[in-house]
C-alpha cells in the first residue's frame, strides 16, 4: 500500500488513558480539509484498507468509537494503487449487500484473506475462498455480481477515490468528520480521546 503509516494502537486498544477532556484544537488534533467532501452525507467516515494492519486493529474498535462518539461511521476503502483497488472491490462487493455495513466476522474473514495469504496457494484457490467467505454469509462475492451490482461497486471506488483526494489522505486508518475536519489519530493519547475529538467535530 502506498504509505500505509499509522500512529501505534496499543494504547486505544487497552480501552483506558488520559480522561482530558479539553476541547480539541485545529492543527494539534485535527486539520480543516482544504477541499470540502459533498460526496456523502455521513457525519463520520474511516478511510482505511483491508491491506493495512493497523485498520484491522482499528476495525475491533470501531463500535466503541462509534458509541463513545456517539456518531455512526461510514467506511470508506482506498484504491492508492491496483492492489488496493483490487481489496476495495472486495469490500464494496459486501458494503453493497449489507447497507453499508458488513458484518464485524465478514470484515475480519476479508481482512485475514487479504493479509494472511497462505504461500503457494493458486489462483483456482483463491477464487474459491473468496466465494466461500461471501457465500457463508449469504452474500454474492466479486464474482457472482450481476452488471448493475458491478456498476454500483465501480460507482462506489470512484467516489471513494474523490473523498480521499480532497482530504489529502495519504495514510491509513483516518477519520474525517463532516466532510471537512480530518482527525489527526497520532495525536490522541486512548480511544476516549480519540471518540472525544470525533464527537467534539461532530457538533460544530
Amino acid at each position: 500500500m502506498k504509505k500505509i503509516l499509522l500512529p501505534l494502537f496499543v494504547g486505544l486498544l487497552a480501552l483506558v488513558g488520559c480522561n482530558d477532556t479539553s476541547t480539541p484544537k485545529e492543527g494539534v488534533q485535527y486539520t480543516t480539509v482544504a477541499t470540502p467532501v459533498t460526496s456523502t452525507t455521513a457525519p463520520v467516515m474511516e478511510v482505511f484498507s483491508l491491506a493495512c494492519g493497523h485498520c484491522r486493529n482499528m476495525d475491533k474498535i470501531l463500535p466503541e468509537i462509534q458509541k463513545l462518539a456517539n456518531t455512526d461511521i461510514e467506511q470508506v476503502h482506498v484504491t492508492f494503487n491496483e492492489s488496493a483497488q483490487l481489496a476495495a472491490y472486495i469490500f464494496y462487493t459486501a458494503a453493497i449487500q449489507s447497507n453499508g455495513h458488513p458484518k464485524p466476522e465478514l470484515m475480519e474473514q476479508l481482512f485475514s484473506y487479504t493479509q494472511d495469504k497462505k504461500e503457494g496457494a493458486t489462483e483456482a484457490a483463491r477464487k474459491a475462498q473468496l466465494i466461500a467467505i461471501f457465500n457463508q454469509h449469504s452474500l454474492l462475492s466479486p464474482y457472482e455480481l450481476s452488471e448493475d451490482q458491478h456498476k454500483q461497486v465501480f460507482e462506489e471506488m470512484a467516489r471513494a477515490e474523490k473523498i480521499v483526494a480532497n482530504a489529502e489522505i495519504a495514510s491509513v486508518p483516518a477519520f474525517v468528520v463532516k466532510g471537512k475536519y480530518l482527525v489527526k489519530s497520532d495525536a490522541h493519547e486512548s480511544l476516549e480521546d480519540l471518540a472525544n475529538t470525533i464527537k467534539y467535530l461532530s457538533q460544530l
